[in-house]
C-alpha cells in the first residue's frame, strides 16, 4: 500500500531509530490515512488515483507538519491539504479532458506519395537552411519555422529588435534567391 512509497522511516528506517519528527509524521500517517483516503474519494478523486493523491497529501503533510502549530485539530489541518490535492486532481482531469476533446480526428493515413513529397520538402528546407550563417539560421528558424515574433526573437536570443530584423531580411533574400535556383533548375534549359 501506500506505506511502502512513502520516504524517510515508513520506507528506509526503523521506527526505533526515527527521529522525533519522523515518529511524529508515522503516527499522523498511522491514525489518518484511513480519513484522508476516505475524503480524496469523497472529493471526488476518481478510484484509481486515490492512492497517488494520498501519497501527495502525505508528501505534503512530511513537508508542513513542523509548520502545524495544533491551533485546529489535526484532522481539520489534514481535511484542507486533502481538499486541496483533490482540487487540483480535478482540475488537472479537467484539462485534460478539455485537451482530448480538442484534438481533432485523425485523418486519414498518409501514403507513401505524401511521405515522400513531406520527406522532400524536408530535405530542401534543411538544405536551405545549411546555407545560412548559424546567426541568420538560428533568427529564420524561431521567426519562420517556429512562429516566433521578432521582439520574442530578440528576447530569446538576447539581441536588438533591430539585428534581428536585419538577419532575417538577409535570410529571407538568400531564401528567395534559393527557391529561384530551384524553379530554375526544375524548369530545365527550356523553362
Amino acid at each position: 500500500m501506500i506505506a511502502a512509497a512513502m520516504p524517510g522511516p515508513l520506507a528506509d528506517e526503523p521506527s526505533a531509530q526515527a527521529s522525533a519528527a519522523d515518529r511524529e509524521f508515522e503516527a499522523v500517517y498511522r491514525e489518518h490515512v484511513g480519513f484522508v483516503w476516505r475524503n480524496l474519494r469523497r472529493l471526488g478523486v476518481p478510484e484509481p488515483e486515490i492512492e497517488d493523491a494520498a501519497h501527495e497529501v502525505f508528501l505534503v503533510v512530511l513537508r508542513r507538519l513542523p509548520e502545524f502549530d495544533g491551533s485546529a485539530a489535526i484532522t481539520t489541518w489534514l481535511y484542507a491539504i486533502t481538499r486541496g490535492i483533490a482540487s487540483n486532481r480535478r482540475r488537472g482531469d479537467q484539462r485534460r479532458q478539455r485537451r482530448h476533446a480538442e484534438v481533432p480526428e485523425p485523418g486519414p493515413a498518409e501514403g507513401p506519395a505524401e511521405w515522400l513529397e513531406r520527406s522532400q520538402a524536408a530535405a530542401t528546407v534543411a538544405q536551405f537552411l545549411a546555407t545560412l550563417t548559424p546567426e541568420q539560421r538560428v533568427v529564420f528558424e524561431l521567426f519562420e519555422i517556429e512562429g516566433l515574433r521578432a521582439h520574442e526573437v530578440s528576447a530569446a536570443l538576447d539581441l536588438n529588435v533591430n539585428t534581428v530584423y536585419t538577419r532575417l531580411r538577409a535570410a529571407r533574400s538568400r531564401f528567395a534567391a534559393f527557391v529561384a535556383a530551384l524553379h530554375g533548375a526544375a524548369g530545365g534549359p527550356h523553362g
